[in-house]
């Protein structure tokens, strides 16, 4: 790198400039001056363009149906983000209150107890349900909310007691209660007769393990026990129920061959 003579003017460079002592000298071939050599420049990076930003897709973790939108869009997003993502559905953030999820599932769980009426009026003992009269059907479909909203309440609170019990329950019973709420996405699939019948209860019990282990951050077979665990206790006291029962009839009838026998 070329410099000057500060003394003189004139021009140094690597060949013309005589060594020094000092380092970061050198002498004037001129004048023979000492005199400081520059330093280098510092070096930068070579110039980069700033990097655009892809476009944020849809994220997983939002609630369709507890934002902003169209009512049926806000639906329809959210019953396809249930079903297809249920553990990160149900890690996502929610709105406060119980208002929210208690809405969606009285939607849909009145929207399949109405679709099952439909079909057990129309198709008979087929469907798994069988209505005698149109009278009784429209009953039936009166009481619908009530009955959604009552099992979505006491299946809640079952499954809540079972995860207290196997230590799963890191969370309120609201989280239990948005998993069963947001859980009634399933009775979309009565609008098929017949397969919709055979997908909903598998795709629900896949839905509420996932979604038991993503609201209360727990493993899916603890998940898995909690929703059994009912059914085992209920299988547990009817087969004690019916050993007691043959214990009671083998007894009274042993006392009845005692009572007959002739007295010594």
């Amino acid at each position: 790198m070329a410099a000057y003579c500060p003394y003189c003017g004139s021009e140094m460079d690597g060949e013309s400039a005589g060594g020094s002592g000092l380092p970061g000298t050198a002498t004037c071939p001129t004048c023979r001056q000492e005199v400081d050599l520059p330093s280098e420049p510092p070096r930068t990076p070579p110039f980069m363009p700033p990097r655009l930003e892809e476009p944020p897709g849809e994220p997983l973790d939002y609630v369709p149906w507890e934002g902003e939108g169209g009512f049926f869009g806000r639906l329809l997003r959210t019953i396809g983000r249930v079903l297809a993502h249920p553990v990160l559905f149900f890690r996502a953030p929610a709105r406060p209150g119980w208002a929210w999820a208690l809405s969606f599932g009285l939607i849909l769980g009145t929207l399949g107890q109405a679709l099952q009426i439909f079909w057990g009026h129309h198709l008979g003992g087929a469907s798994g349900m069988h209505y005698d009269s149109l009278r009784s059907a429209l009953v039936a479909l009166i009481f619908s909310p009530l009955t959604a909203l009552v099992s979505m309440f006491l299946v809640a609170w079952i499954t809540h007691f079972c995860l207290w019990i196997l230590r799963g329950a890191n969370n309120g019973v609201r989280a239990t209660f948005r998993v069963m709420a947001y859980g009634q996405a399933t009775n979309i699939f009565m609008l098929v007769p017949f397969v919709g019948m055979v997908l909903m209860p598998v795709w629900g019990l896949v839905l509420a393990i996932g979604g038991l282990a993503g609201a209360h951050g727990i493993g899916r077979w603890r998940a898995f026990f909690a929703i059994f665990l009912p059914l085992v206790v209920i299988i547990g006291f009817s087969v004690a129920a019916v050993l007691v029962l043959l214990a009671v009839g083998i007894g009274s009838e042993l006392l009845d061959k005692l009572q007959s026998l002739p007295n010594i």
